[in-house]
């Protein structure tokens, strides 16, 4: 009589092989970019991509659609993805040369900024809040960041002369410029007194 035939081992039968493995995707939120209120988004490096009040990087500076008018102002950054090496840096510049919206902040003069990601100040994840205060009320000009309604302490900003433009460098990154109230998370962490910031009613290139 013949034999009851055992089932084909995976040697014998073999299955069809995995997908090749593929490069971590880049960590996101579901949201779709912000909208912009009295300010949207000013000048931006070439290497960037811009929506809305959204920034995309690629890697380079972007800067706030009006200069800083009135003695204190505050902004959040809201992070939407961050890529493998993503980072970025919050702070404040000045008006430049297309080649320095290429450079870090704080790497040319007249601006600063606070560095985020792996091996920096903070790490930088998806869903962080990252509030920005400047003060041009008192002398030296002061600038207060907040990481999800935390105030950090932070190096002095130093060499923040004339009209200065808040100022964000993103790299593999995204992130939404919360600039107006209406979009702020963490509104009541930051100090009293500091307000969105103001159109320029004309006085800096606006309406």
């Amino acid at each position: 009589s013949s034999r009851a035939r055992k089932p084909p081992t995976d040697e014998e039968n073999p299955k069809s092989p995995p997908p090749a493995a593929k490069a971590a995707p880049k960590r996101k939120a579901a949201n779709g970019p912000l909208r912009p209120g009295a300010v949207g988004l000013g000048s931006a490096s070439s290497g960037l991509e811009t929506k809305g009040l959204r920034v995309k990087g690629g890697t380079g500076r972007c800067l706030a659609g009006v200069a800083v008018v009135q003695d204190r102002a505050y902004w959040e950054i809201h992070v939407v993805e961050v890529g493998p090496e993503g980072f970025l840096f919050v702070g404040m510049a000045a008006q430049g040369p297309e080649d320095h919206m290429q450079q870090e902040l704080g790497a040319t003069p007249r601006s600063f900024g606070v560095q985020f990601g792996s091996g920096c100040l903070a790490p930088l994840r998806v869903g962080d809040v990252v509030g920005v205060s400047y003060d041009q009320a008192i002398f030296p000009v002061a600038v207060g960041v907040w990481l999800n309604g935390s105030a950090l302490t932070i190096p002095m900003s130093r060499g923040l002369k004339g009209e200065q433009w808040p100022a964000i460098f993103v790299s593999d990154c995204a992130i939404d410029w919360a600039l107006g109230e209406e979009h702020w998370k963490f509104a009541d962490s930051r100090p009293e007194g500091f307000n969105a910031l103001m159109a320029s009613r004309g006085l800096i290139g606006g309406d």
